[in-house]
């Protein structure tokens, strides 16, 4: 029972109306209403029909589920019940009112002490009802009446109590139907067991003179005996021991014997037996009546027959008359029908078809005296009595057909919830292996994600370290073309002052020592062109000092000497020189 809520919380079933995302609990739609019009209007149509004929309304997961549910129970508990057309489908309403129970108490509403189910399951009581118009057909119609009332008062007052109230009275009344159904089958069952006896000893009688006096002709007062006396022994062999018995036989042999006395044309040519039969037939059907009778025979008048063997012994012939036909049924004179099939049917209700007409019957019990069956309304009502011969023609040639017996509400619910946990387990299943699975691609993806971040960082390190490198390269080459460029720079400028140097002629001025020395002027005695030197003398003409052209270069570009006698276009050549190597540097 605890899975009827995961069946409605959790089932899902292809084609039904299930909303489409997440529907909280608070977003349902109210449908007692909805279904409460369906139960006035007594709709004849499934509810998952008519969830998904309104399209506009976002039904919850809960609310279809309950409704498939309660449909497959419903179809299912009625599909073989056996139960009258009419009335399947006045009782296959209440699957909206079992929607609306399952949906608002799950499993409480089919409990196993639930009324609708001690409801449903009395139904078998009905098996026998028919829209025929009759007294008791108009009676279980109007009980349905005030069912439809109380479940649209239910609905009115989102309460199943007006239900249960008139499904414990429903049940009253059927238990108290049942108990007078009870005695009166009783009474029926002894009523009609007597009555087949005393039908077949009748009927055996009945037969049994038939064929003795078919186109005889006897004595009056013989004739008389027979249908009068002789008939009621034989009725009494049959109730004694049945056609076929010892007391049957003796009956019906000397029944043969009295015909063959009485009729000259068949005992006029056997004298001496007719002696023989003469002397013992009195005493012998004397002696069956006894045997009959053990306790308190019936007074027999056997004058007729001992007149009739005295005549007939003297040779001479009786007043004869002739005998009318008896209108019999010769089949009685055999034993009855073979009844040891008879129990596999016995106890269920049959329909039996005749063209348009059907009649539903009970095959309350056999009659072992007749081999006949007794049919009933179930209620201790006869209906019909009939030879079980006919009984299992009918069945083979289709006229009556068994009806299913009505399975419980229980083994209903068992069979629907057991398909349908089945179901949901492997629906749960897949969820989870799809569940794994999507953990798994996910937790995948993530790894491609952070393989591909990482790659990509790694790409990028190594697009930044490319760069970086190739920047460094580029700056490398910048700052060894700048450092070329600039020793070339510098070379020229060395080698513009070393032209300056070589420009200042002998005898030219010269003044070392410009950084704060004291001033001195030199005068460029001699120019050493193998080795460079530069030898410059003071005023009086000493020797004061010995340079290299490189060094006097060197001192000029330092702002440590100047030369003075090379006029002022020189001075701005040296000037631009010197300006361009510092800024250089």
């Amino acid at each position: 029972m605890k899975a009827i809520n995961a069946i409605i919380t959790q089932l899902r079933v292809p084609g039904l109306p299930y909303p489409v995302g997440r529907l909280e609990s608070s977003q349902e739609n109210d449908w007692s209403q909805f279904l409460a019009s369906a139960w006035m209007h007594q709709m004849d149509f499934a509810v998952i029909d008519l969830l998904k004929a309104e399209e506009s309304i976002r039904w919850s997961t809960a609310q279809v589920n309950a409704g498939y549910l309660a449909d497959r129970i419903m179809d299912l508990f009625l599909r073989h019940s056996g139960l009258h057309p009419s009335l399947v489908t006045r009782v296959a309403r209440l699957r909206f009112f079992l929607a609306w129970d399952l949906h608002r108490r799950d499993q409480q509403a089919v409990a196993e002490q639930a009324p609708l189910r001690e409801w449903l399951d009395s139904l078998h009581g009905l098996k026998g009802w028919s829209e025929t118009g009759g007294r008791a057909d108009r009676q279980v119609l109007n009980q349905l009446g005030l069912l439809q009332e109380a479940v649209s008062e239910a609905f009115n007052a989102h309460d199943d109590a007006p239900v249960n109230r008139f499904f414990a009275h429903w049940l009253e009344q059927t238990d108290s139907q049942h108990r007078r159904a009870e005695t009166l089958q009783s009474r029926l069952l002894q009523t009609e067991q007597g009555a087949a006896t005393q039908r077949a000893a009748e009927n055996a009688a009945q037969a049994a003179l038939g064929r003795a006096l078919q186109g005889r002709q006897l004595p009056g007062q013989v004739h008389r005996f027979l249908q009068e006396d002789w008939c009621r022994v034989l009725r009494q062999s049959v109730r004694t021991g049945g056609v076929g018995g010892k007391p049957w036989r003796h009956g019906n042999r000397l029944l043969e014997w009295l015909v063959w006395v009485a009729d000259p044309a068949l005992s006029r040519d056997s004298r001496d037996r007719l002696y023989q039969v003469g002397e013992q037939l009195v005493d012998k059907m004397r002696g069956l009546v006894n045997d009959l009778w053990p306790h308190n025979p019936p007074v027999m008048d056997f004058s007729p027959v001992e007149e009739l063997l005295l005549i007939r012994l003297k040779g001479e012939t009786p007043v004869l008359e002739k005998i009318p036909a008896i209108v019999s049924d010769q089949r009685w004179l055999e034993p009855p029908d073979d009844l040891t099939e008879a129990p596999q049917w016995q106890g269920q209700w049959y329909l039996y078809r005749e063209g348009d007409r059907e009649i539903r019957q009970f095959f309350f019990c056999t009659l072992p005296d007749t081999g006949e069956v007794l049919w009933t309304n179930g209620f201790g009502v006869k209906l019909d009595v009939q030879p079980f011969l006919q009984v299992q023609q009918a069945l083979k040639d289709g006229h009556l057909r068994c009806l299913p017996p009505l399975q419980s509400f229980a083994a209903v619910l068992d069979k629907t919830l057991s398909g349908l946990e089945q179901l949901l387990a492997v629906q749960q299943q897949r969820r989870q292996h799809a569940m794994e699975q999507a953990r798994d691609e996910a937790r995948a993806l993530r790894l491609a994600q952070q393989q591909q971040a990482a790659a990509e960082q790694q790409r990028l390190a190594d697009e930044r370290e490319l760069a970086e490198a190739a920047a460094r390269r580029a700056a490398d080459d910048a700052k060894e073309q700048a450092l070329l460029a600039k020793q070339a720079q510098e070379r020229q400028h060395h080698e513009t002052l070393l032209a300056l140097v070589d420009a200042v002629h002998l005898g030219g001025w010269v003044e070392p020592g410009t950084g704060g020395e004291k001033t001195r002027r030199l005068k460029l005695a001699l120019r050493i062109k193998a080795s460079g030197k530069l030898v410059f003398v003071d005023r009086l003409g000493l020797n004061r000092e010995t340079l290299n052209r490189f060094d006097l270069a060197g001192l000029l570009l330092n702002g440590q000497a100047r030369i003075l006698d090379q006029g002022a276009e020189f001075e701005d050549t040296l000037s631009r020189v010197v300006g361009r190597i510092r800024v250089g540097r």
